[in-house]
């Protein structure tokens, strides 16, 4: 199983950081988030970040994407639409075979997450999202190119029910899902128990870990992977016995020194690998 770092685990640093780290502490690669490049300038930016990797010896093995394919505006729409479809010409000419990202997000007044997202979604949103991806989904097929939608607070996509929902719509293989049991931690309609992953059996193609613990009304994401309120090793210890046998990623997105998360929150997923596999 490939454990990658995500960059927005050092967003304070320089990208170079992240790779001296990543080659400092042995993880497989790198995925490229957007606070280390800009979208529009990625036919320039993605190269470099790849020259620079190779210099440590660590690849870029996902990029970030996604852009409002919901909204009511046409207009709206097919940008994000251009948009991601050049961000996909651009990855396949890089090597670049997996791609995270998101069909947009729906905000309400409500400031609980489980009240945004898929709670105020309808059909039509489905739709828009669907015919969208079908088509980018398409394109990427063309360059061996994998996307997966994040499940994330605020998104269409935001628990492992509407995001199995939106996957059955695209109907495209090379169109998964990538569980976030951080983000489903602090979203109160998102599903809790690892068991639920079984309805994406077999459209899994990659997977966040981070952890959270709640204090209050508050969700504080400054904890590692082996002390918040998350079990994640549930959550590993499933998908190893679903089969999967993908890339994982590792996203401390708390406060505090970076350097520490990246070594202990690596450290914790080989040893919970390692035991499960046992």
């Amino acid at each position: 199983m490939q454990i990658v770092m995500h960059s927005y685990t050092f967003r304070t640093y320089p990208l170079e950081e992240a790779f001296a780290n990543a080659k400092r502490l042995g993880w497989d690669g790198i995925e490229l988030q957007p606070c280390h490049f800009k979208r529009e300038n990625i036919a320039t930016e993605l190269p470099a970040a790849i020259e620079l990797g190779k210099r440590y010896g660590v690849p870029i093995c996902c990029v970030d994407t996604g852009g409002d394919t919901i909204s009511d505006d046409a207009a709206v729409r097919e940008a994000a639409v251009r948009q991601v479809a050049n961000e996909i010409e651009v990855c396949g000419r890089c090597g670049i075979r997996l791609m995270n990202g998101s069909v947009g997000v729906l905000r309400g007044p409500d400031k609980d997450y489980g009240a945004n997202g898929s709670a105020l979604a309808k059909d039509v949103h489905y739709a828009r999202a669907a015919e969208a991806f079908k088509h980018l989904g398409g394109l990427a097929a063309k360059h061996g190119i994998r996307i997966v939608f994040e499940i994330h607070m605020f998104t269409l996509h935001d628990t492992i029910a509407s995001t199995a929902r939106l996957l059955e719509m695209i109907g495209l293989d090379n169109v998964m899902a990538n569980p976030d049991s951080g983000n489903m931690f602090s979203t109160s309609t998102a599903e809790k128990d690892p068991a639920a992953l079984d309805k994406l059996k077999g459209r899994i193609g990659y997977f966040h870990f981070k952890n959270c613990e709640k204090i209050g009304d508050i969700y504080n994401y400054s904890v590692k992977l082996a002390d918040g309120h998350i079990d994640t090793a549930k959550w590993l210890a499933k998908l190893c016995g679903m089969g999967y046998d993908g890339p994982v990623c590792v996203e401390y997105c708390g406060a505090g020194d970076p350097h520490v998360a990246a070594e202990q929150d690596l450290s914790y997923v080989r040893q919970t690998l390692a035991w499960i596999r046992r």
